[in-house]
């Protein structure tokens, strides 16, 4: 009667084994030297088994998924902190992250070694949550963490703001409606069939839309109206910039022209002041001159000569400066 083969995991040897009862079978060398039977295995580096893994995924389509015991036994001594159950988990299960990784090959700006590094992350945060006690398989549970961690990768490298998973799912959905109401209506959908569409309302949808918009680079050329070449960032006008050093212009002005109000005498000033509105709002000559008691060709007078003292003492410290 044969002998039953159950897969182990040795944490003295760091390495996966099937042992049955005609003893240990070891994996084949693939490392192309000649060797005798008794001599140690050809050393190959973390990176060249990891490619091996992903290549031979993309080539076969499929993934060779490790058995159940082994899968426990591995995760279970990779959370107590064994960097070799670590690398056995990695490398077992590269083919797997990397069917996850075609989903995004028609991103632009994301490398695809990337996005493995990415999902490599992704299944070591889901080695750190997982509780074997559930009875989930750990792959079921990891393809989540994968994909949560490539999604922010894909945010962070194509979009100017770094979206949630939540937020992605939904723009994904948002996407795929749109394409949807163009096949079967060819038009545009507005944004009340999108919102009927995938359950959301008009200001969410309006929330992804603007974020579904291609960002431009300040410093892209472009051809302005004349014909000379410019960036986009020198075409823009900054209203709030603009008004800001009106603003302090204003005042700076405002400042110097109440020092030198300080030279002229009081009747003068107080002319100046009201009539162009220093102390409230600019008054017309006939109610200065009602105030002061005088006429208003006497109030003109004042004016000008006050006008001409001003324009004296600001030469004289324009001429000093």
């Amino acid at each position: 009667m044969k002998t039953a083969t159950h897969p182990t995991y040795t944490e003295a040897s760091g390495r996966s084994t099937i042992t049955g009862h005609r003893g240990r079978l070891r994996r084949p060398d693939t490392s192309g030297h000649p060797r005798r039977p008794h001599d140690p295995p050809a050393p190959r580096s973390r990176r060249d088994r990891a490619a091996r893994h992903g290549d031979r995924l993309l080539d076969k389509g499929g993934a060779a998924r490790l058995p159940s015991a082994l899968e426990r036994q591995l995760v279970t001594a990779a959370q107590r902190g064994d960097a070799r159950a670590r690398t056995e988990l990695v490398e077992a299960f590269l083919p797997l992250i990397a069917s996850v990784a075609r989903l995004y090959r028609c991103t632009p700006s994301v490398d695809r070694l990337e996005l493995l590094q990415e999902g490599v992350v992704g299944l070591l945060r889901a080695v750190e949550r997982y509780d074997p006690a559930r009875g989930t398989p750990f792959w079921a549970y990891a393809k989540w963490w994968v994909r949560q961690a490539m999604q922010q990768l894909v945010s962070e490298l194509t979009r100017p703001v770094v979206l949630s998973d939540r937020a992605l799912r939904q723009l994904a959905r948002l996407r795929e409606a749109r394409a949807a109401a163009l096949a079967e209506s060819g038009r545009e959908p507005s944004r009340e069939e999108l919102a009927a569409r995938i359950g959301l309302v008009l200001e969410q949808v309006d929330d992804l839309l603007a974020i579904d918009t291609v960002p431009f680079s300040t410093e892209e050329p472009i051809t302005s109206e004349d014909g000379a070449f410019t960036t986009i960032g020198e075409q823009l006008v900054d209203p709030v910039s603009e008004a800001e050093y009106e603003r302090v212009l204003e005042e700076s002005e405002q400042r110097e022209v109440i020092a030198l109000l300080d030279q002229l005498a009081d009747r003068e000033r107080s002319v100046l002041q009201a009539r162009y509105g220093f102390d409230g709002e600019p008054r017309s000559l006939s109610q200065i001159a009602g105030r002061l008691g005088v006429s208003g060709e006497r109030v003109r007078q004042l004016e000008r000569r006050a006008l001409d003292k001003l324009a004296v003492a600001a030469g004289a410290v324009m001429a000093s400066a």
